[in-house]
């Protein structure tokens, strides 16, 4: 009798173990895939606001890469993100080259940026569906 409760309650700890590594597992992967189409605004202090559609994608080698359309002639050029969720964002404006730093929280990305005495703000927020 004494071997079979022991029995039973060994299964049921080892059951929950392997419930709480799986639930830890699962927890640590719960972060939305950093692909897919953004609507970004880069808000430069003094000029306004300007919108840009991003999209991030993954090449045939599964690097990162991206595309952008805008308006006044920005392009972002590249994206990389670390486990700690810091964001850069390569980018070039007539021929110059400079960098967007910032932090993904959920669905959207952000920073703020001082380039060739241009200040502001940036926000990428990734579209639904």
């Amino acid at each position: 009798m004494k071997t079979a409760v022991l029995k039973v309650c060994g299964w049921m700890v080892a059951i929950l173990l392997i419930s709480n590594v799986l639930a830890f597992a699962q927890g640590t992967t719960d972060k939305p895939v950093l692909e897919g189409d953004y609507d970004m605004e880069l808000n430069v202090t003094g000029a306004g606001a300007f919108p840009i559609a991003l999209t991030v994608k993954r090449d045939d080698k599964g690097n990162l890469t991206t595309e952008s359309k805008d308006q006044i002639g920005i392009s972002i050029t590249g994206i990389s993100i670390d486990k700690d969720d810091n964001v850069t964002l390569q980018a070039t404006y007539q021929g110059n080259s400079f960098e967007l730093k910032g932090k993904r929280k959920d669905d959207t990305l952000s920073g703020d940026f001082d380039v060739s005495g241009y200040q502001g703000t940036w926000t990428a927020k990734k579209k639904k569906g």
